[in-house]
């Protein structure tokens, strides 16, 4: 029962190219999660599948080809740490950024918060100098060269300083950027 040189090349070989595939599988996989600083925990979910999958299909194969079965099971501690990297790789790419605008309406004060990663907006009214009432909060996406701003109760778009479709004031709204 003893290996030989071509079974350990061949072995190797197989190995490397699970490898390449478990990559190229997470790298998808992550890149669809679009993870965000704020949901690194959330890393713990996922490591479970990973490890899971390569131990199930190291025990399917364990029937057929016991030697290659190793290399499942080797395989999910090092995917289990592969995914890891990657999660954080993709953290470090996209970093989280926000940027405030500072607008009136009559006599009442209102900041607009953009996020990046995750692409969040909110909208506060200034009472007293603080944040102190939230009128909306939702989603915003590309569209074109402006920002479409979607919540639950309006939709919005921001360009060029500009906000468009406020319920409060549905005209154009000169934004000033808070530095």
């Amino acid at each position: 029962m003893k290996i030989t040189k071509s079974e350990i090349k061949i072995l190797l070989g197989i190995g490397i190219l699970i490898l390449l595939i478990d990559i190229l599988l997470m790298k998808y996989w992550i890149s669809t999660i679009k993870p965000d600083p704020f949901m690194s925990i959330g890393v713990e979910s996922y490591r479970p599948h990973i490890f899971g999958v390569n131990i199930l299909i190291g025990i399917i194969v364990f029937f057929f080809k016991k030697r290659l079965s190793i290399l499942f099971f080797v395989n999910s501690i090092v995917c289990y740490l592969i995914f890891s990297f990657l999660w954080n790789s993709w953290i470090e790419n996209h970093p989280y950024s926000s940027t405030e605008y500072s607008f009136q309406i009559e006599d009442r004060k209102f900041i607009l918060g953009i996020d990046k990663n995750p692409d969040h907006f909110g909208i506060d009214e200034i009472v007293s100098e603080s944040k102190d009432s939230l009128i909306t909060i939702g989603m915003h996406e590309k569209v074109g060269d402006s920002l479409k701003l979607t919540s639950m109760q309006e939709k919005m778009y921001f360009y060029n300083n500009k906000l468009i479709g406020f319920s409060i004031n549905p005209t154009q709204i000169e934004l000033n950027k808070i530095e």
